[in-house]
């Protein structure tokens, strides 16, 4: 697999758009490294699939409200960090993919976190210590009982943002800015959609996109040809 890449006469940015470029490329980096374990802090619920029964929650209702907050703030600083510095690595050739890309992301990732947020409250003031529990177990049946409310602004923003990416992934391939082995890396993301996001194999599956993550931080910073 080819690393080349192809030098392009683009100027070399001022001192003040290369800090700011370079603050960018940090919070890509931390935001994507603190991502990659998340899978393994994930419950698993009781019953299997999606939804999570009262006594799944009950528990450790402050450790998943603190993890779903974390998690949602994370992927919004992650996502916008990623695709801005793919805008600053794909200027010319490619550079209409990674706009449409970059744009397709910012909306999917404000879906993805406000519902996020939602399903983080309604299971914690669902099990909250003055809630009767058998008032409690009813709202989180109810809620499981209506995927399309709970869950429905969730998967259109994981979409919208797995879409985003691999537009996103065009403009980098054909902008040859960057080796190949980042815009491969970063397909991967479709692979999260059949591959389950918690335990070991979330963790594998974040790996790929976390190395593209880093490649992509670099090179977005690194001095460029004049």
């Amino acid at each position: 697999m080819s690393t080349a890449t192809t030098s392009t006469q683009v100027a070399t940015p001022d001192r003040v758009t290369r800090q700011r470029i370079g603050i960018v490329a940090v919070v890509l980096t931390v935001t994507a490294v603190l991502a990659m374990p998340a899978g393994l802090l994930w419950p698993s619920p009781t019953g299997g699939g999606e939804t999570y029964a009262y006594a799944d929650i009950e528990p450790l209702r402050d450790q998943w409200w603190a993890l779903l907050l974390f998690l949602s703030a994370n992927l919004v600083l992650n996502v916008i960090a990623q695709a801005i510095a793919t805008l600053v690595i794909v200027r010319r050739r490619g550079a209409g993919w990674a706009t449409v890309g970059g744009t397709v992301m910012w909306i999917g990732t404000a879906f993805y976190a406000v519902a996020v947020g939602g399903w983080a409250a309604a299971y914690y003031f669902a099990t909250a210590p003055g809630v009767d529990v058998a008032a409690g177990t009813a709202v989180m049946e109810q809620a499981a009982d209506d995927p399309v409310h709970l869950f429905g602004p969730m998967i259109v923003g994981a979409l919208l943002v797995a879409i985003g990416t691999l537009i996103q992934v065009v403009g980098l391939w054909r902008s040859r800015a960057v080796p190949r082995w980042i815009p491969v890396l970063m397909f991967t993301i479709a692979v999260t959609f059949v591959i389950p996001g918690n335990g070991l194999a979330g963790l594998i599956t974040a790996v790929p996109m976390t190395a593209a993550s880093l490649g992509i931080a670099y090179y977005a910073y690194r001095p460029r040809t004049a």
